[in-house]
């Protein structure tokens, strides 16, 4: 078994087999643990590093793949407003808290009433 796969080669696997590696490459790594606590050959302790890497990799790939059904269940307008906030946009602080456009442009009765009364002049300039 190769201990370097490359992320674009894992994104193109289906999930069983993600996961069957994933215990594969798991498996092995206790077994190197095992070999590592009774002091076994220097040349085999190398390969735990390159193995948990790997690990992390296949990790990522189904967190990512997960997260991205997920989005793609809550993307329907129904279920917008009920997103879970690990799946919703990072924005800062001052943006989520930032007025939307329709509430920016809300007038008062005064207002509206004040506009109506003097609207904006419109010159028409020859030169």
């Amino acid at each position: 078994m190769s201990h370097h796969m490359k992320i674009k080669d894992l994104r193109e696997k289906s999930k069983d087999d993600l996961l069957k590696t994933l215990t594969e490459y798991k498996k092995e790594l206790s077994q190197l643990r095992v070999v590592q606590q009774t002091g076994g050959a220097e040349t085999r302790l190398g390969r735990i590093r390159p193995i948990r890497k790997s690990i992390a990799r296949i990790l990522t790939v189904l967190n990512q793949n997960e997260r991205s059904n997920l989005k793609m269940f809550y993307a329907d307008r129904k279920l917008r407003c009920k997103t879970p906030k690990v799946l919703r946009a990072k924005l800062t602080h001052r943006r989520r808290l930032a007025l939307k456009e329709n509430e920016k442009n809300r007038k008062t009765s005064r207002q509206m009433r004040q506009a109506h009364k003097f609207p904006k002049r419109v010159y028409a300039v020859k030169i």
